[in-house]
């Protein structure tokens, strides 16, 4: 089934909180047709200072609930479904009550909003359901998942947007035949909905709120297999026998194919579609955890000699450094994390979500990723310090053009430059309600956590942006009510930005951009 998607209230009447109470109750209600949702999951989390205590409790038949004897202090409200969701999504922050002893309760709502449901059943090339087959729906920076019943059925909920649905089976599921005239060997490949092999050959559909895709059908293709074969090797070059080999599905990462190195370390994957595949998996050898990540191109025909090598993890080293003009008088904050996370080129769901490395520096700025592996990799950081901004990375002492580097055992210290006098942005937003306000980089580059700012309107519908890096920028002001996070939106199509205004930020100085919100893509 699809991931929780609630954790979020739409409207909390809060002027109640202000009674004495010792007792919380409220309703949940369906924001289409207003009628109570039973079985939502209601947690009360204590936010208070040196207090942690948590009340759960189940919405009834109507959608009510109760809390009896709530303690003093300040607590979070989280709504969690499978069926319902809030815009927002799990990222937003749940609002907060006081509750003080006292005779009156704590009357509160929530709206939530019914998520679209995608279900259907995937069927082999023979016309047999397949149970346990992989049901992905892939909206870019979304991606949901399914397991298919033992009728080959699936049924999941998904958060509104733009397509691509696809399926895979499982790894034990029974083989096509082979091709009648020449005998060559088939498998089943991932196909994407309603019927192709390649993501570039699916259908795309739109769901909406309160407008369900129901009886789909997904018929599995058969395309050529061909085998792969090659040598397991440890970080010193000797065969690596016993150990079990993954050769990952580029498209999803979901249809992982197994097996096991032999004595002297070879191995065989005997059917494998034809595309780009992975080696990725990690070994625990000597205390340390030793991976293996290689690519793979398969293209009509049998791959042989593949080397496979284990790869021992290395420190990285770096520092934050604080950068202001002469005549500032302020003190150096204290340092943010820093993150480290992975670039894959090419690989669909590698690149969109890749492994994350934190770090937390020291007072002086010093931090080290203790355990980092070699490759390509994207240095964000947490937040800027106030009044700082997010400017440069260096590798030993040369600036890089973009906050990307490649790291390999003995690389230069990192440095993370922060610097003071950054400019503002400030403005009026035409129909912004509850909407955000972003700046997002012209420079593809570097459109990423760290470079662009948001904000949101203030009830007068205007927006101020402070410590902003300067250069070129599209200021974009989106309607509230979105289900899809900005955050999880940083592939910024080209009919979006053609909507919002380019301006230029300087150091130290102001900006004006008047804006009239636009609808968020989806």
């Amino acid at each position: 089934m699809a991931k929780s998607l609630g954790l979020l209230v739409l409207s909390a009447f809060l002027p109640f909180a202000s009674a004495q109470a010792q007792i919380v109750e409220g309703i949940v209600v369906n924001s289409l047709t207003g009628a109570g949702i039973p079985g939502i999951g209601i947690n009360l989390e204590q936010v208070t200072t040196g207090a942690y205590r948590v009340y759960q409790v189940r919405t009834d038949s109507e959608g009510r609930y109760r809390l009896d004897d709530v303690q003093d202090g300040t607590y979070a409200i989280r709504y969690a479904s499978n069926d319902y969701g809030l815009p927002g999504g799990d990222n937003a922050d749940p609002p907060r009550i006081q509750v003080t002893a006292g005779e009156k309760p704590v009357m509160l709502e929530a709206r939530m909003l019914p998520l679209p449901r995608v279900s259907g059943r995937v069927l082999d090339g023979r016309g047999n359901p397949v149970p346990k087959a992989r049901v992905d729906i892939d909206g870019g920076m979304l991606v949901f998942g399914g397991e298919t019943d033992a009728a080959g059925k699936f049924d999941i909920r998904q958060l509104p947007g733009t397509f691509t649905l696809s399926a895979v089976p499982p790894a034990d599921w029974k083989p096509p035949d082979p091709e009648p005239e020449s005998g060559r060997p088939l498998g089943w490949a991932r196909t994407y909905y309603p019927g192709s092999v390649a993501a570039e050959g699916a259908s795309k559909f739109t769901l909406r709120l309160g407008a369900d895709m129901t009886d789909l059908e997904l018929k599995l293709v058969a395309v050529p297999v061909h085998a792969v074969r090659g040598v397991l090797l440890n970080p010193d070059g000797t065969p690596a026998p016993k150990i079990s080999v993954a050769l990952d599905d580029d498209a999803a990462l979901a249809s992982a194919l197994r097996t096991e190195s032999k004595a002297d370390g070879t191995f065989e994957f005997p059917a494998v579609p034809d595309g780009r595949r992975l080696f990725a998996f990690e070994v625990e050898s000597g205390g340390q955890r030793l991976r293996a990540n290689q690519w793979i191109e398969i293209a009509g025909r049998d791959l042989e000699g593949i080397k496979v090598r284990l790869i021992a993890p290395f420190p990285v080293h770096g520092k934050v450094v604080f950068e202001a003009p002469a005549d500032a008088s302020a003190p150096a904050p204290k340092p943010p994390s820093i993150n480290l996370s992975t670039v894959v080129s090419g690989a669909s769901l590698l690149e969109r979500f890749p492994e994350i490395y934190s770090a937390r520096p020291d007072a002086d700025g010093s931090f080290v990723f203790p355990h980092i592996y070699p490759g390509a990799y994207r240095v964000e950081v947490s937040s800027a310090p106030a009044h700082y901004y997010f400017d440069a990375v260096r590798l030993g002492e040369s600036e890089l053009p973009t906050p990307q580097l490649e790291l390999t055992p003995g690389a230069p210290p990192i440095t993370v430059v922060f610097k003071l006098n950054g400019g503002a942005v400030r403005g009026a937003v035409e129909k912004c309600a509850s909407g955000t306000v972003l700046l997002i980089p012209q420079d593809t580059a570097v459109r990423q956590s760290g470079f662009v700012f948001e904000t949101h309107c203030d009830p007068a519908g205007h927006y101020q942006i402070d410590a902003v890096r300067p250069g070129e920028y599209y200021a974009l002001a989106l309607t509230g009510g979105s289900v899809t996070p900005p955050a999880l939106r940083p592939r910024w199509d080209d009919a979006t930005l053609a909507q919002a205004a380019a301006i230029t930020v300087r150091a130290g100085e102001t900006t004006s951009a008047d804006l009239r919100a636009v609808s968020p893509p989806q």
